[in-house]
């Protein structure tokens, strides 16, 4: 590492060791772009083990790693899923072997998998998951949690998934340290509002197949809302009428789900009879 590279290091320790409530976000965003340079100079973005000294591969890795650690707490998700996919070369092949154990890379890899999860991508998720083979990974805390996640999703035990996934205070929008105790990192905040409106989506679609309609305070606990404002909210977006006078929210009619359904049908049938006729 050049000693201009070392001095921007040294400052990027000294500005992370603040803690994520006194980062100065400005200041890290700007450290890890000048490193970012000194990296790609140096050949440490994509490095081969065999040119460099494994001191520089392992700052090099530690800098990367704080990346996306700050690309999760800033909510910049494509700039986390840039610094993982710089993180590979060390998480995989020679590089995982040769160079001593990171503390970082068990969590990075639990928000990895948190992070497809979040966009329901569930077959990237396990074939993430069937290519972990370092033991510390795998039986981490953090990989061990959001597997659970996943088998809750799988069985449709939405409100064990809600009770993993809340904050455990709602009194600030942006989470920080304090705000998600229960997780095993507090950067899984920033992860799982995306999982939760899907989670959401998914329980209001089995309520207008299940029922007519619902009373407003049913409806608020099926969907795990604070408020019959939030309710309200949602109802709209969703089209739900919501009669006032009883409150309580009508769902819209099926006919149109059964109408589209029956020209699906009528469309499979037609294509059935056209490939019988070819053979």
């Amino acid at each position: 590492m050049s000693a201009e590279a070392t001095q921007l290091y040294s400052r990027l320790q000294q500005e992370w060791a603040k803690g994520p409530d006194s980062l100065d976000n400005a200041a890290v965003k700007q450290l890890l772009a000048q490193l970012k340079v000194h990296l790609s100079d140096l050949g440490l973005l994509f490095p081969d083990s065999d040119k460099v000294d494994q001191g520089a591969l392992t700052t090099a890795r530690d800098i990367l790693e704080l990346g996306a650690l700050f690309s999760v707490r800033t909510d910049d998700l494509a700039s986390f899923d840039r610094y993982l996919s710089l993180l590979s070369s060390f998480y995989a092949g020679k590089l995982a072997t040769t160079l001593p154990t990171s503390h970082n890379e068990a969590p990075l890899t639990a928000l990895s998998l948190l992070r497809l999860l979040s966009q329901n991508r569930i077959a990237d998720f396990h074939t993430v998951l069937e290519t972990l083979e370092r033991k510390h990974v795998v039986d981490s805390k953090e990989v061990a949690w959001v597997m659970q996640l996943e088998r809750c999703l799988m069985e449709g035990s939405y409100s064990r998934v809600w009770s993993l996934c809340r904050p455990t205070t709602s009194s600030s929008s942006t989470p920080s340290s304090s705000s998600a105790s229960h997780l095993p990192l507090p950067e899984f905040a920033h992860l799982t509002p995306p999982l939760l409106a899907t989670v959401r989506t998914e329980i209001a679609a089995c309520d207008e197949r299940a029922y007519e309609s619902l009373p407003l305070r049913d409806a608020r606990t099926l969907l795990f809302f604070e408020s019959d404002d939030e309710v309200k909210s949602f109802a709209a977006q969703r089209n739900w009428h919501l009669d006032p006078s009883t409150h309580t929210l009508h769902f819209p009619s099926d006919d149109a789900r059964e109408l589209d359904r029956a020209q699906v049908i009528g469309a499979a049938l037609r294509y059935a009879k056209e490939l019988e006729s070819i053979v």
